[in-house]
C-alpha cells in the first residue's frame, strides 16, 4: 500500500525541553528539533492583545492602544501516523510511568517493538515532580526533585527563516478518522515566539528526516463499546461499525500562578474554574440507524466503556504490526441524534463524554491512575518521551 509523506512544502517539528529540578517557566533555552511532525498546514500567531484608550481632550475617539498581553499560539492539522508522534501524546496527556507494575516503559514486546501507554496527568505544569516509588524508578534513575516536563519547542521553517515557539504546551487536539484517513488538529500555547532563532535554523530543520511512518486509516479501526463492567471485558460482539470516529481532548489551559500555592511563577495550567481537569469526548457516526439502542442508552444515562484499536497493515517487525489504541474506561452518551437521509435509512451521530471509572474496567490495559482517557502506541520507538 502506498503511504503519504509530508513532502517539502512545510517543515515543522517539536522537541521536548530539558528536564528541570525546580518549577521553571519558561525553559532556559529552546530545544533542538531533530524530527519533523507530519504537519500539513499551520496558523501561527503572536497573540498580541490590545486595549483601546479613549482621548480625554480634543477630538473624540480612540487615541491609542495599549498592549495588554501576548499569548503566542499555533493551530495546525497533522496526518495521524502510527510512529513519530510519541512526544505529542506524552505532552498532550502528560504522563507515562517509568515502570508500570515492574515493567520498564516503554515496554519491549519484541526486538525493535515497544509499547507506550500515555495517561492523563492531573497537573501539567513543572510544579509536578516525579515520585520515585509511585512512578517506578529505582536507585540512581531520578534526579532529586526532578520535574515532569510536558512542554517543548515548536519550530517552523518559514522559507526565509524559522519561527520558534518557546515552551509550547498542547491546549487541545481533535483526532478524526474518516474515509480519507486520520488527521490531528492541534491547538498550542507558548511562552514566547521568536523570529530569529539561533538554535533551530533553516539549515537544521531542512536536515531533519521527513515522517515516513504509515498513516492510520479508517479500515484499520475496530471500535468496541458496551455497558461498563469491572468483570466482563469487551468482546467481538461489542464492535460498532462507524463512518467516522472523533476524539477531542481539551486541557483547558490558562496562564496563572502555579497550582494551589500562589507562589510559583506563571505557567499554563488547567483552570480551577472548570474543576481543574481535562475534558475528553468521543463522537462517532453510524452508517445506518436500525434500532433505538443508542437513544435508549442516552435516556437511561447508561455508563459505558469503549476501546478504539487501529492496527496497521504495515509491520514494525515480523508478526508485530503498528498499533494505536484509545482507551475510554468510562463514558456516558450526551446525545444520540438521527440524521435523516430522505428515503434512505438515517445515519446516527452519537456523542460521548469520557469519565473517570469507579474502578478499572475488565480487559483494559493496566495503568498507574484511574482516569478518563489513555492512549497506547506500539511502534519502533524505544525512548521514554518524558525522560
Amino acid at each position: 500500500m502506498a503511504e503519504t509523506t509530508l513532502g517539502t512544502s512545510i517543515r515543522a517539528g517539536f522537541a521536548r525541553e530539558d528536564v528541570v529540578t525546580a518549577q521553571t517557566w519558561p525553559a532556559d533555552q529552546p530545544a533542538q528539533v531533530t524530527n519533523l511532525w507530519p504537519i500539513t498546514n499551520i496558523q501561527p500567531g503572536l497573540g498580541a492583545n490590545k486595549h483601546g484608550v479613549m482621548s480625554v481632550g480634543g477630538g473624540v475617539g480612540l487615541h491609542a492602544f495599549d498592549l495588554v498581553s501576548l499569548l503566542p499560539a499555533a493551530t495546525f492539522p497533522m496526518q495521524g501516523t502510527y510512529e513519530g508522534l510519541e512526544s505529542f501524546w506524552a505532552c498532550a496527556l502528560g504522563y507515562m510511568a517509568k515502570r508500570l507494575q515492574g515493567t520498564v516503559m516503554p515496554e519491549q514486546l519484541a526486538p525493535g517493538v515497544y509499547r507506550h501507554l500515555f495517561e492523563l496527568d492531573a497537573v501539567l505544569s513543572t510544579a509536578q515532580a516525579w515520585d520515585a516509588a509511585a512512578d517506578g524508578f529505582v536507585g540512581g534513575e531520578l534526579l532529586a526533585g526532578q520535574r515532569r516536563v510536558r512542554r517543548g519547542t515548536l519550530a517552523l521553517d518559514m522559507g526565509y527563516g524559522v519561527w520558534e515557539w518557546l515552551s509550547t504546551m498542547v491546549q487541545a487536539f481533535t483526532f478524526q478518522l474518516d474515509a480519507t484517513g486520520a488527521t490531528l488538529s492541534v491547538e498550542t500555547l507558548a511562552h514566547s515566539l521568536s523570529h530569529t532563532s539561533s538554535v533551530n535554523t533553516t539549515a537544521s530543520l531542512r536536515a531533519c528526516p521527513p515522517v515516513v511512518a504509515p498513516r492510520v486509516l479508517l479500515s484499520d479501526l475496530q471500535w468496541r463499546l458496551a455497558p461498563y463492567s469491572a468483570t466482563t471485558p469487551l468482546s467481538a460482539g461489542d464492535a460498532v461499525t462507524c463512518l467516522n470516529w472523533t476524539l477531542r481532548l481539551d486541557n483547558l489551559l490558562t496562564a496563572g500562578p502555579g497550582p494551589r500555592t500562589g507562589l510559583a511563577p506563571e505557567e499554563y495550567e488547567r483552570t480551577a474554574e472548570r474543576h481543574d481537569a481535562p475534558y475528553a469526548a468521543v463522537t462517532f457516526v453510524l452508517p445506518r440507524r436500525t434500532s433505538d439502542l443508542w437513544v435508549n442508552r442516552w435516556g437511561a444515562n447508561t455508563r459505558l466503556m469503549g476501546m478504539a484499536t487501529c492496527t496497521s497493515e504495515r509491520f514494525i517487525a515480523p508478526g508485530w504490526p503498528y498499533r494505536l489504541t484509545f482507551y475510554v474506561p468510562s463514558a456516558v452518551i450526551l446525545n444520540a441524534q438521527p440524521n435523516m437521509q430522505g428515503a434512505q435509512l438515517p445515519l446516527e451521530t452519537v456523542q460521548l463524554a469520557c469519565l473517570v471509572p469507579p474502578q478499572a474496567p475488565a480487559g483494559f490495559s493496566a495503568s498507574q491512575h484511574l482516569n478518563s482517557l489513555m492512549v497506547e502506541v506500539v511502534s519502533g520507538r524505544a525512548d521514554h518521551p518524558l525522560l
